[in-house]
C-alpha cells in the first residue's frame, strides 16, 4: 500500500466499491484492505458517499485523460473520431482496475453519485466537439454545430453501456456498431466541393 494513507485509502476503496457495490461495501472493509484504522477514513473524508465521490471523479479524470491521449495519437479528424469511438466503447465495457471506476460501473453501483453524471458527459463530449471543431476548420468536416453533435453522440453511447455491460457482445453485434458508426463518421465529412483543392 502507498505511504500516503488517502492514496491507500482512495485505492482500497475503488476496488471494494468495484467489488461489491456502493450500498454493500463497508468502511470497515475498506480500512482493512487499505491498512488504515476506520478512523483515518473519516479524516479525510467525511462519509462513505463523499470517499465514493471521491473515487468516481479520480476514475472519470483518468478515463477522460486517456480519451484525450487517444485522440491526440490519430493524426488526421476523422482518425481522431475514430480513436475517441474506440477508447469510449472500451472503456464502457472494461472491468474496474484498482482505485478507478468505468462508466459502466457507475449503473451497477447505484445512484449516489448520478447527479455527477452530467457533468461527465458533458467533459467527454467537449472532447468530441473540439475533434469536430478542429475538423471543421481544416475544412474535413462540415457540422452547423459541433458540440450540439458531439453532445448526441455521447448521450448514443451512454444508452449503449447497459446493454454493452449486461449482454455478452458478439462479433455481429460489434460488426453491426461499427457500421452505424461508420454512418455517424461520413455525416460529419465535408462534401468534396466544401474541401480545399488540392495544391
Amino acid at each position: 500500500m502507498s505511504s500516503d494513507p488517502r492514496i491507500a485509502i482512495l485505492k482500497a476503496a475503488g476496488e471494494v466499491f468495484a467489488r461489491f457495490g456502493f450500498k454493500k461495501a463497508s468502511v470497515e472493509d475498506i480500512a482493512k484492505r487499505a491498512g488504515v484504522g476506520k478512523g483515518s477514513i473519516y479524516l479525510h473524508f467525511e462519509s462513505k458517499e463523499a470517499l465514493f465521490e471521491a473515487i468516481v471523479r479520480q476514475s472519470h479524470e483518468m478515463s477522460l485523460a486517456e480519451l484525450k491521449a487517444s485522440v491526440q495519437r490519430a493524426t488526421t479528424p476523422e482518425a481522431q473520431v475514430r480513436a475517441y469511438i474506440r477508447c469510449k466503447l472500451e472503456q464502457s465495457v472494461r472491468k474496474p482496475d484498482g482505485e478507478r471506476l468505468e462508466m459502466a460501473t457507475l449503473f451497477e453501483l447505484g445512484t449516489q453519485v448520478m447527479h455527477l453524471v452530467p457533468q461527465m458527459q458533458e467533459a467527454d463530449a467537449a472532447i468530441l466537439a473540439r475533434v469536430i471543431e478542429d475538423g471543421v476548420a481544416q475544412r474535413a468536416f462540415s457540422v452547423s454545430d459541433p458540440p450540439l453533435a458531439a453532445r448526441g453522440f455521447v448521450e448514443l453511447i451512454v444508452m449503449l453501456v447497459p446493454r454493452l455491460m449486461t449482454q455478452e457482445t458478439s462479433p455481429l453485434t460489434l460488426q453491426a456498431l461499427d457500421a452505424t458508426f461508420e454512418i455517424f463518421i461520413r455525416g460529419l465529412l465535408a462534401s468534396p466541393a466544401s474541401k480545399p483543392p488540392m495544391s
